[in-house]
Formats: C-alpha cells, sequence, structure tokens
C-alpha cells in the first residue's frame, strides 16, 4: 500500500519538536480526489436523501386524502409530517454544504485574499457546524 503523506518536522516548542504528516500529491491531483470526494459523500447522498424523502411526503399526502377531524391545533398532523420531512433534508444541507464549499472554494480559487486568522475562523466554523449535524 502506498502512503501519499510525508512526515515533516517544524520548529520547537515548549521544548519538543512539532511533526506533522503533509500530503505529497499534486496540486491536481489533490483537486480531483477532493471534488470526487465531494460528489460521491455530499452531493449524491443528499439528492438520495432528498429524492426519498420526497417520495415519503407524497405517499404521505396520498394516504391522507380523507381529511382529518376538524381539531383545535393550528396545524394538523399532514403539516406537522411535512415540516419534519423538509428539516430533516434541510438540516443535512446546512450542516455539510458551507463546510465543503469552503474546502473547494479555497482548492480552485486562486484569488482568495483572506488574512490566515480569517482562514482559520472561518475553517473552524464551517468544521463545527458538520460535526452538528451529528448531535
Amino acid at each position: 500500500m502506498m502512503l501519499m503523506v510525508t512526515l515533516t518536522e517544524g520548529g520547537k516548542a515548549e521544548g519538543k519538536v512539532k511533526r506533522m504528516c503533509a500530503p505529497t500529491w499534486s496540486v491536481d491531483a489533490y483537486r480531483t480526489y477532493l471534488t470526487v470526494l465531494f460528489s460521491t459523500s455530499i452531493m449524491a447522498p443528499g439528492i438520495i436523501i432528498g429524492f426519498l424523502y420526497t417520495r415519503l411526503a407524497r405517499t404521505y399526502l396520498e394516504s391522507q386524502r380523507n381529511p382529518p377531524h376538524k381539531e383545535k391545533s393550528k396545524r394538523s398532523p399532514r403539516q406537522k409530517v411535512l415540516i419534519m420531512i423538509f428539516s430533516i433534508v434541510l438540516v443535512f444541507w446546512a450542516c455539510f454544504l458551507p463546510f465543503w464549499i469552503w474546502q473547494l472554494v479555497r482548492l480552485y480559487s486562486s484569488s482568495l485574499q483572506l488574512t490566515t486568522q480569517t482562514q482559520k475562523c472561518i475553517n473552524y466554523l464551517v468544521t463545527c457546524l458538520t460535526y452538528s449535524n451529528s448531535c
């Protein structure tokens, strides 16, 4: 098995040598890798989830053709189910899409003029947003 990383040693901090693994891929190979990863792990599942939940909502609506008994609730159970289905799909996209857009923008945009500190903050925020989907 071929590993595409190299171990680099940086300066000393608190008397210890900092070591870090860094990819050895070419820029084009890394772009291709991240683009394929985005397509197969976010876009395809997101489209499939959206399609399946749309079918679920459609099936649910068809099963509820007979109007339910009048209730005093402002929203019918039918509306609640549709809102929940829409929310699931929306939360998936809202949590994962910013992270991947940020990764791809950094990779494909050569004119990104942000300070290192700003890039770190954006990276931290979109990473936290991605992890929040698991909560």
